[in-house]
């Protein structure tokens, strides 16, 4: 019956993995690390030498159990007046562990490791201006015990102990010029005690689309002046939203980004009386699978093909804010027969360098508007964005919102407004270095369409934004006073009579 006793076990384990919370955790720790030498290397300096650590390291959690690595360099030394040691060298880990603790903000967790030890040592004879340096590889095992707290915000911060204990401590070290044996034998085992600081990735089971027969069928919402549906461009899907209006002119709005979608409700509501209009969210967010991993401009220009083709228009209005206002530009660069007027509300400034430029006045108005601990925490869910997790962006972009509309209107409104769980990390991380390496846009000198061009009074974009403004030397530029980055929100009514203006 071992074999019955070997699947139960297997059917266990897969059972208890799959059902398990899982999270990542990344982190970089610091501290003293003690070392005791029996021989002193035939110095008369003191047989302990502290040395400070530094490294890295990651625990991946299936419920409370998890498997780590760690690394760290070290360094340290001993001397007086006639001698010197100095150790240096690298240890990395491979552990498993269990966090004791069923809480959702602290842990406990022992863990025992396999390690392999690099170290060396120096020997200076100060005296009789001599060195002589010592090497020794060694494997063991690391005992250790993790303590850490974790905030709403998924950093974490703690404390780590342990101790380093050699299974080949009674091999001699070997000179470090021939290689050959020395007479020394001491072993290399060692405490330690670190601080950690760190960030927790929650890695969710990926959810697969509900099957549908016909994806091209528009399904009706109760809302009977708004249907929606998923227009297919090749192997890539983009939820689309229509609000019909026969017999009038189409306007497709491009929303900011990227990788965030947004409905534009309150600019759809300004609009939809006099044209029929459409929205959609872009390539690769949760609505609108790309399973073909293509974040390039000529992607992003085909979706908008794509969704005209697929609701038979000719010619459109096209309306961008922000990245959406940069994808605005491209297209209208590429595509301009297909356009009746172009609209540019607080638009990206240019690809390539310019969109660079971009990046720091976006960064400045958000380093101005947080605190010291609202920026560090602005910073550490980037870094863990850029490393894949959804909800770190989630947490980034909300208090970027928050920035945005700070002074303009409740801060907390767009914790309502958007819905943030919608946005995802891959298309922020991929679409970013496809528009730095896209040519500069050249505009157009004498288009025989429309364009507006709007910013707010206090917009994130700052001398960047006479990069828009010289490209389109026909254009009529507002600029919408008491208002930063989303002036429909910001100011409603002069927002309005510049729509107005522009459409009329």
């Amino acid at each position: 019956m071992k074999w019955y006793k070997t699947a139960l076990l297997i059917m266990l384990t897969t059972n208890v993995y799959s059902q398990s919370k899982k999270q990542l955790e990344l982190f970089a720790v610091g501290g003293l690390q003690t070392n005791t030498f029996d021989s002193g290397f035939n110095t008369n300096v003191s047989a302990n030498i502290n040395s400070f650590g530094l490294g890295a390291g990651s625990h991946f959690y299936t419920g409370n159990f998890f498997l780590g690595t760690t690394f760290q360099f070290f360094n340290g030394s001993q001397k007086n007046l006639e001698y010197k040691l100095s150790l240096s060298g690298m240890n990395s880990t491979f552990s498993m562990g269990y966090n004791l603790l069923h809480h959702n903000k602290l842990k406990l967790a022992p863990s025992i490791g396999l390690a392999n030890f690099a170290n060396k040592v120096i020997r200076d004879d100060m005296k009789n201006n001599k060195s002589e340096y010592f090497d020794k590889n060694n494997f063991g095992f690391v005992p250790a015990l993790d303590f850490s707290y974790i905030n709403s915000t998924g950093v974490f911060y703690g404390a780590r102990v342990g101790s380093t204990i050699t299974m080949n401590g009674g091999n001699p070290w070997k000179n470090g010029i021939d290689k050959n044996a020395s007479v020394f034998k001491d072993n290399t085992n060692s405490f330690f005690i670190q601080i950690k600081l760190g960030g927790v990735i929650d890695i969710k089971k990926k959810e697969m689309p509900a099957e549908t027969k016909h994806t091209n069928v528009q399904l009706l919402q109760k809302n009977t002046n708004m249907n929606t549906s998923i227009v297919n461009n090749n192997r890539d899907k983009l939820y689309t939203i229509i609000y019909p209006n026969p017999d009038k002119e189409t306007i497709i709005l491009l929303h900011g980004g990227p990788g965030f979608p947004s409905d534009l409700t309150e600019v759809v509501n300004s609009l939809k009386d006099s044209f029929q209009v459409i929205a959609f969210h872009q390539r690769g967010t949760k609505k609108s699978p790309c399973a073909s991993k293509d974040y390039s401009m000529e992607a992003y220009l085909s979706d908008v093909e794509a969704i005209r083709k697929f609701y038979q228009i000719d010619k459109f209005h096209l309306w961008g804010h922000s990245w959406g206002g940069l994808y605005a530009q491209i297209y209208a660069e590429k595509y301009a027969d297909n356009l009746l007027s172009l609209f540019l509300c607080s638009p990206g400034s240019g690809t390539n360098i310019q969109w660079k430029q971009t990046e720091k006045e976006v960064m400045q108005l958000n380093k101005s508007k947080t605190t010291g601990w609202q920026w560090t925490k602005m910073g550490m869910n980037s870094f863990f964005g850029m490393l894949g997790s959804d909800k770190a962006y989630q947490r980034l972009f909300k208090q970027v919102m928050k920035n945005y509309n700070d002074g303009f209107i409740p801060t907390g409104s767009s914790d309502i407004s958007e819905d943030f769980d919608l946005l995802k990390a891959v298309p922020v991380n991929k679409t970013r270095p496809e528009i730095v390496k896209y040519p500069l846009l050249t505009g157009l000198s004498d288009p025989d369409f429309r364009i507006t061009i709007l910013y707010g009074d206090q917009d994130i974009y700052k001398t960047s934004k006479n990069f828009v403004i010289d490209r389109y030397p026909t254009a009529k530029v507002f600029t919408v006073l008491n208002s930063g980055h989303i002036p429909w929100l910001h100011n409603p009514e002069a927002y309005k009579d510049i729509i107005a203006n522009h459409y009329q």
